[in-house]
């Protein structure tokens, strides 16, 4: 993975909205926000995007968003991006929605990497012996690969 040395960038959190105080008062009306720690500002690396997994709220039901961490927005990173097709950029896994997509960790994209496709030469397939081919033939069939 490829990082940029990213600058940092203040914003209003999203977790309390700015206010600084819990603001589902689980704790009390006075406790203060547990992201920004009652500030409410959180500093952030640049690039960012918004949380796919809270939809930028900082929020999950009355909890903190496990993939923002209640921040509302995700750093970005300089690789190519392509929406992922688990949970079709939602960020959510289909079978419980409160819970992050396994696939992309709750960010909505995975990156694109360059797939590198290895081609066995055709002279080192007619070198192999012809028991060892039965051999690997047996075995594949043994575990249940068919060709």
């Amino acid at each position: 993975m490829t990082w940029k040395l990213s600058q940092m960038e203040t914003i209003v959190c999203a977790f309390c909205r700015g206010a600084g105080k819990d603001p589902f008062d689980i704790m009390s009306s006075l406790s203060t926000c547990c992201v920004c720690g009652g500030r409410g500002t959180v500093t952030v690396s640049t690039p960012h995007a918004r949380c796919a997994h809270c939809r930028g709220t900082g929020a999950i039901k009355t909890l903190t968003c496990t993939v923002c961490r209640g921040k509302g927005v995700i750093p970005l990173t300089d690789e190519p991006r392509i929406c992922c097709s688990a949970c079709g950029g939602s960020g959510d896994d289909g079978s419980a929605p409160a819970m992050a997509c396994l696939c992309c960790r709750g960010r909505g994209w995975v990156t694109r990497r360059p797939v590198e496709v290895k081609m066995a030469r055709a002279a080192d397939q007619e070198s192999r012996a012809p028991e060892e081919k039965k051999g690997l033939r047996h075995e594949r069939q043994r575990l249940g690969i068919v060709r």
